[in-house]
């Protein structure tokens, strides 16, 4: 038998039997409603703790007073505003810094390389090949 058959044989092999073994086993109908019902409390407790944290935040402002009020929305604005302008520093000098690598490889690096070359960086390239 030829290295080819042997070969054609092992790759049939397996992909006919890795198409078997990566079947899914079937659930049973109880095993199944276990899952779900596990999926459903896991759920239900995500949704009972955001609404505890929610609530807590409620109950925390309307125990303070209008003062401590005024205070924390002013506080809360305050370091609002302090991120909006990291955002912005942030932004412009990710923009500098594009900026400035752009010029160096597009404008200076092609100005080395025209450098030397007959018609220069300024003048246009005769059209002498046209002549041919």
């Amino acid at each position: 038998m030829s290295k080819f058959w042997k070969l054609l044989i092992v790759v049939i092999l397996f992909a006919v039997g890795s198409q078997l073994l990566g079947q899914d086993a079937y659930d049973t109908p109880e095993e199944r409603d276990r899952k779900i019902q596990i999926q459903e409390q896991r759920e239900q407790r995500t949704a009972n703790a955001s609404m505890m944290y929610k609530h807590q935040q409620m109950r925390r402002l309307h125990m303070m007073d209008s003062e401590d009020r005024k205070e924390w929305r002013k506080k809360r604005y305050h370091l609002k505003k302090h991120q909006m302008k990291k955002k912005k520093q942030k932004r412009i000098v990710t923009l500098f810094v594009v900026g400035v690598t752009s010029y160096v490889i597009g404008y200076e690096m092609a100005k080395d390389e025209h450098k030397y070359k007959k018609h220069g960086w300024d003048k246009k390239p005769s059209d002498s090949w046209r002549n041919k």
